[in-house]
């Protein structure tokens, strides 16, 4: 049981991680450059697009797996779940070359931690995994 609430915790941090880029999506595509960030966003149209649509996969993606995870409690999911947290921080290097010209800022260091943090509560809570598929 306990083991089940550390996949719990990191289903959770994973669902509240895919909103935030899913607000971070719509508010790119929305504003574009006009978007209000630390660093001035020098991307076109067509980059912005892309950058938001990438964010918005990932936004579906992450709850995905962790309502798949907390669904099935299975090995697939489990594993769905870290490709999920890969794609997150690919996609961070990538928006942040694409948008800002530099891949790696402080906001992906709070992305490697945050990804750190749940790959540990994933770990420590797959003694609980019940199903292969």
């Amino acid at each position: 049981m306990k083991r089940k609430v550390l996949l719990i915790i990191a289903s959770i941090l994973m669902i509240v991680i895919g909103v935030l880029r899913g607000f971070g999506g719509m508010a790119l595509l929305l504003k574009g450059n006009n978007l209000e960030t630390n660093s001035p966003i020098i991307a076109g149209e067509l980059q912005i697009k892309l950058v938001s649509s990438g964010l918005l996969l990932v936004c579906i993606l992450l709850i995905y797996s962790a309502i798949n995870l907390l669904r099935k409690y299975s090995r697939k999911s489990w594993n769905l779940c870290f490709i999920a947290m890969l794609l997150f921080l690919l996609g961070g290097v990538l928006n942040g070359f694409l948008l800002f010209g530099q891949p790696i800022d402080q906001g992906q260091i709070i992305n490697i931690v945050a990804v750190l943090i749940i790959s540990i509560f994933l770990f420590t809570g797959k003694p609980a995994i019940t199903h292969k598929s």
